[in-house]
């Protein structure tokens, strides 16, 4: 008894991830229905708050993982709330940076009309994988093309003393 007693106390922290990694899951598709069909949704505004909130809440049982802030900053893009979406990013890369991060910071900054702030962001991004430059419009992604260019030759010629920043 006293052993089944001693796993379930080990394993008790574990049940609250898994549901928040199912609620996750769940808040995920809900984002993904309200962004590509909202005309099926009654609300997509209530939607989109109530996702963020949902994504928001899960952290507490996701510690050190980015994803509840990287949706809840999606929800918060889609529905606008640009200042809203710039600081659940800004929370996600406290817990460490991902390209996606970065691409979505600079859609959010795009959103305000910050081009200075989205450029930076872009451009970090799509530092760090290349491949995102097909996330970009087209016009924007060949000015961060040539930028790549240039700055891959300093890092070779070792003139680069440090990756493009991200914007304050």
């Amino acid at each position: 008894m006293f052993a089944v007693a001693l796993l379930a106390g080990a394993l008790a922290p574990e049940f609250s991830r898994y549901g928040a990694e199912r609620t996750l899951r769940v808040v995920l598709s809900a984002l993904r229905v309200v962004i590509t069909r909202p005309s099926e949704v009654p609300d997509p505004a209530l939607a989109l708050d109530r996702i963020a909130a949902i994504a928001t809440a899960a952290a507490p049982s996701l510690p050190g993982d980015s994803r509840p802030a990287m949706v809840a900053g999606g929800a918060r893009l889609a529905g606008g709330r640009l200042d809203a979406a710039i600081e659940s990013y800004r929370e996600a890369l406290a817990l460490g940076e991902r390209a996606e991060t970065d691409l979505n910071l600079g859609r959010a900054y795009e959103g305000k009309g910050d081009a200075d702030r989205s450029h930076a962001a872009f451009l970090r991004a799509v530092w760090i994988s290349p491949a995102l430059l097909s996330a970009v419009l087209p016009d924007v992604a060949a000015t961060l093309r040539e930028e790549l260019v240039r700055l891959e030759a300093e890092l070779r010629a070792g003139r680069l003393k440090a990756p493009p920043p991200l914007p304050e």
